[in-house]
């Protein structure tokens, strides 16, 4: 009689306020919702070793279905095949895309005390020689890659990237040339601060083909200005971003980060109220996400003791997080009900299946600062002494492959045995 053991990938959670069960799959992100009945049988079956098909006694047709999705498997599979094979198929960095953030500058002008680039050297891109040999790397790449690639996926980075928007007009204008000759699809965004996102600079964003921004909004005017301040006494900091999208044309999406602790997470109603009132969302939801990140914490920075106190537990982010989702659903329709729009649905929040970081990992994506260093992190492009290499060097895999031989799923041994593996994103820095 053919054997079968259950994914140890399986997470099997009891609903109790509606009798019911939800079966999830860390590896394969599939997701089944089942009656309690099947639910506790299920329950029973996933605790044996092996077990064969007749212990679904009636339900056949269970098994099978469990089976097809691979909830269930043959007892003599090697788990870490299909893990190896499942894993290599979804990893970025295998994926034949270039990823590619260009620091326009290092330069920035807030003064965000929870920033990661400690120290912000006066470099920006201006040199041409820099703007040319970029283009040419890229070019270096698509021609020596050992995957053919198909697509190069651009982030203007900073510092504060629209300090710097000539170096964007000028290198955009390569990467379209290359992207004809070589007909990779090509993709743009742009992580700002939303102060010199004007209406003149989005038009010329949008010429640039970059399809959406990142700006980060953390909480209404008095914690934002506080958290974020402005390195120019006496300049329009919160309001200015607002006025900004408030003015925002058609043709590029805004994705708001808010990196949330307790002072935050508390002003966060506010924020939206200000949104609405400025017309932008749910006026223009269509143009708008929002992104709630849990604030992190570095070595190097030495937090206060006020600042300690407001840092908030994982557990309450993500109930704040899911409170936040609530409230938008709630605003949005609201809103379409007086407008004569579509009603909104809450999305299942499901964890996400984890790869390792493709700039990090990948041979033929990387991070190029003002004066051409090559970096394999955003988190290093204002310290050159951790740049392999550089624009002005050929194009040569090998200088990575210290990077290129990270796997995060065979980076700690107790890890490897852990069924969240696939979803954690406690591990995913390579950094």
């Amino acid at each position: 009689m053919e054997m079968f053991k259950s994914s140890p990938y399986n997470v099997l959670i009891p609903v109790e306020e509606s009798a019911e069960y939800l079966l999830f799959n860390t590896l394969t992100g599939g997701i089944e919702v089942f009656a309690r009945s099947e639910g506790e049988m299920l329950a029973e079956i996933f605790m044996l070793k092996e077990f064969s098909v007749d212990s679904f006694g009636d339900r056949d047709y269970l098994f099978e279905y469990l089976l097809e999705r691979e909830y269930v498997l043959e007892a003599g599979k090697n788990i870490i095949d299909v893990f190896e094979k499942y894993t290599e198929r979804n990893q970025f960095k295998n994926s034949g895309t270039i990823f590619l953030t260009i620091g326009t500058t290092i330069t920035c002008n807030m003064g965000c005390p929870y920033c990661f680039e400690f120290v912000k050297p006066n470099h920006t891109l201006k040199d041409d020689k820099v703007k040319a040999k970029t283009v040419d790397y890229i070019e270096q790449i698509i021609c020596k890659a050992d995957r053919k690639i198909h697509s190069l996926n651009v982030t203007w980075y900073g510092g504060e990237p629209l300090i710097n928007v000539k170096a964007i007009i000028d290198i955009s204008k390569g990467f379209f040339e290359l992207s004809e000759k070589y007909q990779l699809d090509y993709d743009a965004k742009i992580i700002t601060n939303g102060i010199y996102l004007t209406e003149e600079n989005v038009r010329t964003l949008i010429t640039c083909r970059v399809s959406s921004a990142q700006v980060t909004i953390d909480g209404a005017k008095r914690v934002h200005d506080k958290k974020r301040p402005l390195k120019q006494k006496n300049g329009e900091n919160y309001f200015k971003i607002l006025k900004n999208l408030a003015l925002l044309p058609e043709g590029i999406n805004i994705n708001v980060r808010l990196n949330v602790d307790k002072e935050v997470a508390a002003s966060a109603e506010d924020l939206l109220d200000d949104l609405n009132a400025f017309k932008i969302w749910p006026h223009k939801h269509r143009q708008f996400n929002f992104d709630p990140a849990w604030l992190r914490s570095y070595e190097e920075i030495k937090l206060s003791e006020e600042e300690q106190d407001t840092r908030i537990h994982v557990d309450e982010f993500f109930e704040f997080k899911q409170n936040f989702r609530l409230s938008l659903v709630r605003r949005l329709n609201s809103w379409a009900e007086r407008n004569g729009g579509k009603r909104a649905k809450l999305k299942w929040d499901l964890p996400k299946y984890q790869s390792t970081c493709a700039t990090w990992a990948s041979p033929v994506s990387l991070v190029v600062d003002p004066n051409g260093y090559i970096h394999k992190c955003w988190e290093t492009i204002h310290d050159d002494s951790k740049a392999p290499t550089s624009i002005f060097e050929e194009y040569n895999p090998a200088v990575f492959e210290y990077y290129s031989s990270f796997n995060r799923y065979t980076h700690n041994n107790v890890c490897r045995n852990c069924k969240y593996l696939p979803v954690c994103d406690k591990i995913s820095c390579s950094h």
